[in-house]
Order: structure tokens, then C-alpha cells, then sequence
């Protein structure tokens, strides 16, 4: 991996896990300062969750937080961030987005890598790379020192500038607009209590945010500044960009811990492959920050390359891999648009707001067209199908424990769901095929014998998954369903497996 961002980090992660050997190299000297992207989406959450990472994470972080907005009539109304989002369920057990510093989430993805026996390489930088059918042999730069490494793939996710996009020839379709510039920092502040996320609005369009970030004594601030601004502010500049919007003279910088100056780009990688070498996260795809959906995009693409990747290596199908911008490249597009409808408005539609929730969670995003999503049997409209996410739930075990179906979800494999008795003999003969990558589980309505088996008391999970007696669903190491049957076929479904996992021994 190039790039130790959460794109970087989460991927290294997930091959990790899996006992591949990774390298993750980092140009920085040090992990990067700065809250940059702070808000982490549900579906988000719920990756960190399957890396054991979410309660951590929601330690470091925030869920619920007061918008105060000052309008330019005047007025001042205050709302919750997301107010109408649903409650919390076991199905979906994250629906509001969580506020959290990016430096933080890195922090615990390293510390999650390093559990795994990785480090980041730091002041480590990528020069030069070539490629054949075996592997691809990089050039590094590491301390001053140039070495060539060999390695089986190599995945930029090294940003919007990416080397990696650029040397190997992938257009980066889209626009820069030159002249729409936005400062964000993190700066301690007197003047403002921690309550609140302010946000002026000037009847010109200028716009001031100032959030109040968990766990330090700091506020994002965010607002636009002048096309030919230098590179960097002074305290004083940023100082008076306060003053000038919000009207008062009683909100003052005490210091300035970390600031960037961004440009409003929109632009899409015209493709993630070019034999090994793969794209994922800003170097895949670049928008505008409306929406918090930048740093959870590239955590997903990771979280949906890295398992593909740990099986191609493994012996899987080099097919497989090309699913990974046959699902994630329309996904960057959807984001790419509602980043930029969002942020037409300027800074007053890039904060959040009621009724928007559903489109910036991610919990919404599927597969349906993907090659991997396979329906055997006909659903009715609205039925959770192949390429749906898998929702979770809570299941009673033979000696009374409830059991999260996210847990039985946890790992690397791929999980067959048996509803009933009509599915359960071939879901564990699968289990038996493939005992390195399947694990089965029988699901029973209530009232029937557990019999070491798992039941489902309230019926949820039978009316979340829309299951009958015989259903049968594969869901992927992701937490998608691959697979949806009804009356399964043995040997079809061990066909989709054979594309989905190494060949087993």
C-alpha cells in the first residue's frame, strides 16, 4: 500500500488479518495532525465494527450535537444534527453519523495494524514502479536510501495527487474549480462554549463554521477564503475571516494546531485496475467534503478490495478482482453527485441538515448489477436480494445467549445463513467444502428446538432477511448478500463459491 490513510490503513488491515504479507509506506515523516474528515458514516461504523474498532471509536467520538445557525435576516435557529435520523436497532445498530477527528481513526487503525504484527513504513516514498505478469517491482526511497522491493500488487492510495494514478497513465476525468478555495483548521478558541456546531451565513454566500471536536480543546473552523490565498494563513488572517463573518469580537484564537487550504475538485479515476496495480480511496476518486463522505468512500473501497485481494493471492480467480471498480467506481459517481449538489450552495448546504440522512449515510449503498450478486429463485419487489447489505439483528444460542448476527459475521469468511431445516443440510455440507471460508449457521423460527442451533424469538431476523423455511443467503466477507436461494442447488452455489475463494485443498 501507498498512502497511510484510513484508505491505506484499512485495507492493510484487512489483508492483514487474513495472514497476507503487507507493506504499507508513507511519505510523511509522522502520522498526520488535523481533523480533516470527522465525520464517520453508519455503514462506516459498521467495517469498524467487523475490525473490532467501533466502540473504540465511539469513545473517541460523538453522535449526537446542536447545529446553531445565525441567518442573514437576523435570525438565529438551532436544530440537532440529523434530528429525524431512525433510533438505533439491531438490525441497523448505527444510523447517525459519528464525529470524530481523522487523525483519531487513523490512530486506531494503526493500532489495530500493529496488533496484526505491520508498522507504517514512514518517510518512506514511492518513486518509480514497473509491472509484469508475475508482480510489480517498486523503487522506494526510505530515509534517503533507494531500494527496489518485489511485491505480488501494488495499490496507490496515495491521495488526490496520487504517483501511483499518474505513472500508470489512468485519466482522472472531472473538473477543478480554480476559483472556490476553503480553509480548514483546527484552532483552540476563547469565546465559544463546546455545546454547539456555529455556522454564519452572510446574504453574500460567505459562510463560517466553527465545531467543537471530541476529546480536545478545539473547533474545526471552516469558511472560504480568496482564490489567490497563500498556501497557509497567519493567526491574524484567520483571526480576522472570524471577526469579519460572525460579527464578534469576542471569539478569539488562542491557537492554531493544524490548517490546510483546499481547492472544490470533482474528479473520478477512468479506471481502479491496470493489471496489478489497483486505486482506492482520493486517489480513486476526489469531491467536495459536503456530506462526510470522502474518508468513508476509500474506507470502503478497502474494506471491498482487501478481501478480493487476500483471496486472489490465496488462489481465487484473477476475475474477482475486476469486481472491485465494477462496484465501487458507480459508487464514487452517486458520491460525486450528491457532493456536488450538496455544495452548490455553498457552505450553508454543506452542513447538515434534516431529511438528508438517508443519502449520506451509506447504509443505502448496494451491489445489485455486480457479477458477484446471484439470485436463485424469484424475490418479490423490496425483498432483501443479492447485493443488498446484510442487516444485522440478535439471535438466542442453545444455552440462552443472544448472539449479534454481526458477530457471527466478524472474520474473514463467508457466511451461509440457513433458515429453517430446508436450507440447513446444504449450508453445512458448503461448510464442509469450503472449511477455510464458509461457516454456516441454521437460523429457527421461534418455538422451535434450538438443538445447538441458533433461534430467532422475535421473528426480526426472518422479516429483516424475508426469509422462509428453506431460504438459504451467502453473505460475503463485507457484509453483502452474494448469494439469495430458495430450495438450493448444491452444486450451483459451490460454483459461485469457486469464484469468490481460493480454490480449497
Amino acid at each position: 500500500m501507498v498512502g497511510a490513510g484510513p484508505t491505506g490503513l484499512t485495507l492493510a488491515c484487512e489483508l492483514a488479518r487474513r495472514d497476507i504479507p503487507v507493506r504499507i509506506i508513507e511519505a510523511a515523516a509522522e502520522p498526520r495532525a488535523g481533523s480533516r474528515g470527522k465525520g464517520m458514516q453508519p455503514r462506516t461504523l459498521e467495517v469498524l465494527d467487523d475490525l473490532g474498532l467501533a466502540a473504540a471509536a465511539v469513545a473517541n467520538g460523538r453522535f449526537r450535537m446542536l447545529l446553531r445557525k445565525y441567518l442573514p435576516n437576523g435570525e438565529t435557529i438551532t436544530h440537532e444534527v440529523l434530528a429525524n435520523a431512525a433510533e438505533p436497532s439491531a438490525a441497523t445498530p448505527y444510523t447517525r453519523p459519528l464525529m470524530i477527528a481523522q487523525y483519531r481513526t487513523e490512530a486506531l487503525l494503526r493500532t489495530r495494524l500493529a496488533e496484526f504484527g505491520v508498522q507504517v513504513e514512514q518517510n518512506t516514498r514511492l518513486l518509480r514502479f514497473s509491472q509484469d505478469e508475475a508482480g510489480v517491482s517498486a523503487w522506494l526511497d526510505a530515509d534517503g536510501a533507494e531500494a527496489e522491493v518485489r511485491v505480488a500488487y501494488l495499490v496507490g492510495c496515495d491521495g488526490g495527487s496520487s504517483l501511483v494514478r499518474k505513472q500508470s497513465g489512468i485519466a482522472f476525468v472531472g473538473e477543478t474549480d480554480e476559483d472556490s478555495r476553503w480553509l480548514v483548521a483546527d484552532v483552540e478558541l476563547a469565546g465559544l462554549d463546546r455545546d454547539f456546531w456555529y455556522q454564519w451565513i452572510h446574504a453574500s454566500g460567505a459562510g463560517l463554521a466553527l465545531c467543537p471536536l471530541p476529546g480536545i480543546n478545539a473547533f474545526q473552523l471552516q469558511t472560504g477564503v480568496p482564490a489567490d490565498s497563500a498556501t497557509t494563513l497567519s493567526t491574524d488572517a484567520m483571526q480576522a475571516l472570524i471577526s469579519d463573518i460572525s460579527g464578534r469580537a469576542d471569539i478569539l484564537i488562542q491557537h492554531v494546531r493544524w490548517q490546510s487550504i483546499w481547492r472544490a475538485n470533482a474528479r473520478l479515476a477512468e479506471r481502479y485496475r491496470v493489471g496489478r496495480i489497483f486505486l482506492a480511496g482520493d486517489a480513486a476518486h476526489v469531491h467536495t467534503p459536503a456530506g462526510a463522505q470522502g474518508m468513508n468512500t476509500g474506507i470502503q473501497d478497502a474494506y471491498n478490495l482487501g478481501w478480493k485481494l487476500a483471496h486472489a493471492v490465496s488462489g481465487a480467480p484473477d476475475a474477482l478482482l475486476d469486481t472491485y471498480q465494477e462496484e465501487r467506481q458507480p459508487v464514487a459517481l452517486d458520491v460525486l453527485g450528491l457532493s456536488a449538489k450538496m455544495f452548490g450552495g455553498g457552505l450553508a448546504t454543506v452542513l447538515p441538515k434534516d431529511g438528508q440522512q438517508q443519502s449520506v449515510t451509506q447504509l443505502g449503498v448496494r451491489y445489485p448489477a455486480s457479477s458477484l450478486s446471484e439470485l436463485h429463485g424469484q424475490v418479490a419487489a423490496g425483498v432483501l436480494t443479492a447485493g443488498d447489505r446484510a442487516p444485522g439483528g440478535m439471535l438466542v444460542a442453545a444455552n440462552g445467549d443472544a448472539v449479534r448476527l454481526f458477530d457471527l459475521f466478524r472474520g474473514t469468511h463467508v457466511t451461509a445463513l440457513a433458515f429453517g431445516a430446508g436450507s440447513a443440510e446444504v449450508a453445512s455440507r458448503l461448510a464442509e467444502r469450503f472449511p477455510e471460508h464458509v461457516r454456516a449457521y441454521r437460523v429457527l423460527g421461534a418455538g422451535q428446538a434450538a438443538d445447538g442451533r441458533y433461534t430467532d424469538p422475535t421473528g426480526d431476523v426472518f422479516a429483516n432477511y424475508d426469509a422462509t423455511d428453506g431460504t438459504l443467503v451467502l453473505v460475503r466477507p463485507d457484509g453483502y448478500v452474494g448469494l439469495r436461494a430458495t430450495d438450493p442447488d448444491e452444486d450451483r452455489i459451490v460454483s459461485y463459491l469457486r469464484r469468490l475463494v481460493p480454490a480449497h485443498r
